[in-house]
């Protein structure tokens, strides 16, 4: 079996909801039970690929039971369900954005979120590590006194980012932002970035509607928690059959970057990510 790792950088706040919840937040974000971080469920991942590829991707729509499966309830000749060519991994977080004092914010990541990285695309990669406190930061977001200031905190910065890791990173994808963003990335602990990761997410306030009025609905106040902007992740998906024909997937993805739309809200323009497929003569 062969996996290659689809990279995702969030436009606008993503939204991939967890269901209502009793707490704090009416609709939070789906998280990793041990570790807090944001996810994108494999199953979103496939399904937005399916119906990308389902409207005619430069005739990918020819592929898409071949790479997808086929349900059986689907009306097909034999009425027969059938697995597809591929298997998608949910989108781990690698990289969020933190407001900093100084260059406006950091893209910060952690030793844990390099090591999954370095594991799933098999990178010839070092993971840097900082122990439980301190950080590693670019120039573009150090104080004087080489202290760092990320959302309430003040962290001392022990070393620059690595710079192999931040010229990696910063050219995943084509994107004017993320490349900027080479000079100001930060490693903290992952004890730290567990924390900013469950309380830095954006919480959003709605009121509800009524379609028939047009009018706020009486003591109908909610809540939405998305992944903000600028927000990397990536995916493996697997060849699980490559002598399907998979392959139509993968060199359309690695070709140029997509922009696709994640998760709920899309409407009012959450979830819009920049997605592309690792090259092969890329560590991956």
């Amino acid at each position: 079996m062969k996996t290659r790792i689809l990279v995702l950088f969030t436009r606008t706040p993503l939204h991939v909801g967890a269901g209502s919840s009793v707490g704090a937040v009416d609709q939070p974000v789906i998280r990793e039970r041990h570790t807090g971080f944001p996810v994108i469920p494999g199953s979103a991942v496939k399904g937005v690929l399916r119906d990308y590829a389902d409207r005619d991707a430069e005739g990918l729509n020819q592929e898409v039971e071949t790479l997808f499966g086929l349900e059986g309830s689907t009306g097909n000749e034999n009425n027969t369900a059938r697995a597809g060519a591929l298997g998608f991994g949910e989108a781990r977080l690698l990289a969020f954005p933190l407001r900093s004092a100084k260059g406006s914010f950091a893209l910060a990541t952690c030793p844990l979120a390099l090591s999954r990285y370095v594991r799933d695309g098999e990178l010839p990669l070092d993971v840097p590590n900082i122990g439980d406190e301190g950080c590693l930061a670019g120039d573009s977001i150090k104080l004087g006194g080489n202290k760092v200031a990320l959302e309430e905190y003040v962290f001392a910065a022990k070393g620059g980012f690595p710079g192999e890791w931040a010229g990696h990173l910063s050219t995943l994808l084509d994107d004017a932002v993320l490349r900027e963003a080479k000079d100001r990335m930060v490693l903290l602990s992952d004890g730290d970035f567990s924390h900013f990761t469950l309380n830095a997410c954006q919480v959003q306030h709605h009121n509800r509607i009524d379609p028939d009025t047009g009018t706020v609905v009486d003591k109908a106040l909610f809540n939405t928690e998305t992944v903000p902007s600028e927000a990397l992740f990536y995916a493996p998906i697997t060849a699980l059959r490559p002598e399907r024909g998979d392959n139509a997937l993968f060199r359309h993805l690695e070709e140029k970057e997509r922009l696709l739309q994640f998760g709920g809200d899309g409407t009012t323009g959450l979830g819009f990510c920049a997605v592309r497929l690792a090259k092969e003569d890329e560590p991956s």
